[in-house]
Formats: C-alpha cells, sequence, structure tokens
C-alpha cells in the first residue's frame, strides 16, 4: 500500500475515533402537563420521564374563597404554551375562568361565567377561549357556552346550546367548536365566525333534534348522555362517548351523520385521539379502566384498569407513545395520574395528588 493512501486511511481513522468519542446518548423526554383537582382547589404541574415515572413538579393553590371549595373542573394550556386556563365550577353564584403564565403559575386575569363552568378550549389560533356552563346542579332547562376574550379577560356571549352541555373542544382547523348535551343526547358545533350554533345532531337517532333543538325523553328512548367529545386531527370526524349508551359514536363532520358505533361498556366519559389519528382513548368512568381502540378496524385492543375508582380524564402524548390518566377517588382518597406506554398498553407508573383529580392538559415535552 502507498504511503499516501496510508496517511488518508489514518485521517479518516482519526476523524471516526473523534466523532465516536463525542458522541453523547440521545436525551430521554421529559413531558409535562397540568391536572386539577376539584375537591382539593389545587391544580398540579406534572413531570414525566420514561424510566423514572411521574413526580409532581408544584403544586398550585387555586380559588380565593377559604370557605368554599372553587372546584377547578377544566383545565387548558393555550396553544402558544405560554398561558393556561382554569375553570372554577363554584361561586356566588356563577364559576370563574382564570388565567395562568406557565412555568411561573402567576394569576394574570379572570373573569365570570355562568352557573358551573366545566370544560374549556382555545382554537389553534387563540385570542378566545369557550367555556360550557353545564349548570350541574340547577334546573333541567338549556344552557350557554360563554365566549371569552383572553386578551382582556372579558365575556363577549353567551351562546345557548341545550341542557348540561359538556366536552368543549375545537376542530383541528381552530373555526368549529364542538360540545354534547348531557341532558338532551345532543353534540352542538358553533361556528367561530359568528358565534352561533351552526348544527345540531341527535345521537340516539342520528338525525337532526327532534323539537326545538331539543331532544325528548320517552321511553322508547335508549338515552346517550353524552359526556364529550374529540375531534380527529384529520378534521373530517369526531368521536363522542356516550355515558349512559355505553358507547362512542364517530361522527362525520362533513356529512353531519353517524359513521359508525363502537361498544364501550361501563359508562365511557372523556376521550382523546392520539396525534397520529390511530388510536382513541376513552376512559370508563363506572368500571375504573382505560380503553385503547384501533381506529382502523374499530376494535378495543385494549382496557386498563385503573389504581382507584373513578377513571376520569385522558390525554395522548404528543409523540404517541404514552397515555396519561386521571382517576378521581373516592371519600377519603387522594387523586391519581397514571402514566401507560401505548406499546406495551401496561400502566408504568402512578402518582396521588389532590382529592377528585379531573381535568388535565397537555403542556409540552422537554429533553428531544
Amino acid at each position: 500500500m502507498k504511503l499516501i493512501d496510508l496517511a488518508r486511511r489514518a485521517a479518516v481513522l482519526a476523524l471516526l475515533a473523534t466523532g465516536l468519542a463525542g458522541a453523547r446518548p440521545a436525551a430521554v423526554p421529559s413531558y409535562l402537563f397540568y391536572v386539577a383537582s376539584e375537591s382539593d382547589d389545587v391544580v398540579t404541574l406534572v413531570r414525566f420521564t420514561p424510566g423514572q415515572g411521574l413526580v409532581a413538579e408544584k403544586v398550585i393553590p387555586v380559588g380565593w374563597l377559604p370557605a368554599e371549595i372553587e372546584a377547578p373542573h377544566g383545565v387548558f394550556v393555550d396553544p402558544d404554551g405560554s398561558t393556561w386556563y382554569l375553570t372554577l365550577g363554584h361561586g356566588f353564584p356563577f364559576g370563574h375562568l382564570v388565567k395562568y403564565a406557565t412555568g411561573a403559575d402567576t394569576v394574570l386575569g379572570m373573569t365570570e361565567l355562568g352557573l358551573f363552568p366545566a370544560t374549556v378550549s382555545v382554537p389553534k389560533s387563540g385570542g378566545v377561549a369557550f367555556a360550557v356552563n353545564s349548570d350541574f346542579h340547577g334546573d333541567m332547562k338549556p344552557s350557554t357556552v360563554s365566549v371569552i376574550d383572553l386578551e382582556t379577560m372579558t365575556e363577549l356571549d353567551k351562546v345557548e346550546t341545550c341542557t348540561m352541555p359538556h366536552g368543549s373542544r375545537f376542530g383541528p382547523d381552530g373555526m368549529t367548536h364542538y360540545s354534547a348535551c348531557m341532558m338532551d343526547d345532543q353534540v352542538v358545533a358553533i361556528s367561530l365566525g359568528t358565534l352561533a350554533v351552526s348544527r345540531r345532531l341527535d345521537l340516539v337517532t342520528g338525525g337532526p333534534p327532534a323539537t326545538n333543538g331539543h331532544a325528548g325523553h320517552g321511553a322508547e328512548r335508549q338515552p346517550c348522555s353524552p359526556t364529550w367529545v374529540a375531534p380527529h386531527p384529520d378534521g373530517r370526524r369526531a368521536y363522542v362517548t356516550c355515558n349512559k349508551g355505553h358507547e362512542v359514536v364517530e361522527l362525520d363532520l362533513e356529512s353531519w351523520s353517524v359513521l359508525r358505533r363502537f361498544p364501550a361498556p361501563k359508562a365511557p366519559y372523556n376521550a382523546d385521539v392520539s396525534p397520529d389519528g390511530k388510536r382513541l382513548l376513552v376512559t370508563q368512568k363506572a368500571s375504573a379502566e382505560l380503553s385503547v381502540f384501533d381506529l382502523e378496524s374499530g376494535e378495543r385492543i385494549a382496557v386498563i384498569p385503573s389504581t382507584r375508582t373513578v377513571t376520569h380524564g385522558v390525554i395522548a402524548s404528543p409523540d404517541n407513545r404514552f397515555a396519561f390518566v386521571t382517576v378521581e377517588g373516592v371519600r377519603g382518597e387522594p387523586g391519581t395520574v397514571e402514566a401507560i406506554d401505548l406499546g406495551t398498553m401496561k400502566r408504568v407508573s402512578t402518582l396521588d395528588v389532590g382529592k377528585q383529580a379531573g381535568g388535565i392538559a397537555f403542556w409540552k415535552m422537554e429533553g428531544r
């Protein structure tokens, strides 16, 4: 071999050795999200790191009425990640929406809403929030969805929808808001452009509501009692949990019709679609389980029992690897957060938080 070839070879080997010596193992990501505990007036910032588990990064006291449990219920992080929003269900007589800075978790503003505001959401464009006034403890009459300007924290409008609205979520284009009517068996769409109801669908019959936009409750009807709407990332479908009908209804948002019905025994409650659109995650409140559905086949492919009773909220991680579940517990039990590995379909970590853990919202990933 010529001397010049030997020199070149030595130089290449030296470069490789330098690169290998400087290489570092890939960072293990952490996942951060907020969990609201309705019976303890706290929100917990939770961190999950694979191999290390769930930890409480911070416990944030919320509310300001010392003699009143103010019931933090719905939590949502703004799409830009800079702020998060919390509904307080109790008040005199009305509840509130509170705006916080993420990280610092300091209050930036608040506004009064309606009777027991529950779930809240913000479109991808930001600027406004929609909060459903569920009125859980009032008369069985149509209630409203509050529209809030997030810059000034003022309520712009209350849009009347149905009896006991719940499950506030925007479609991926941010132009249509969807909510369910727990006592009217409907799903309702509100246009962001007009701030008015644009469509309704009776989830029992799959057609228009029977009278005046509000369903009847005759003996011939098998109730749905919908509690959540989870839009699909493709913008063409959405999934509604029928808590009393023990099924999940798949909607075609373009034709505004029912595509499929998935059996989901034992009171399905909240739901989330994985960002890749392949799986539907459904909490089952009565059986304290998480069900995972394959959306191509419509089959339920896994059932993961919770560690305590009354399974409530669920979110999928942005990388589709994990599900994070809240469990309320009963009596004097603390609430629980559970991390589920969606590859193995096994629970990999649990964390005790404040009582009646419910609302859950993803903030960010670190270390990717």
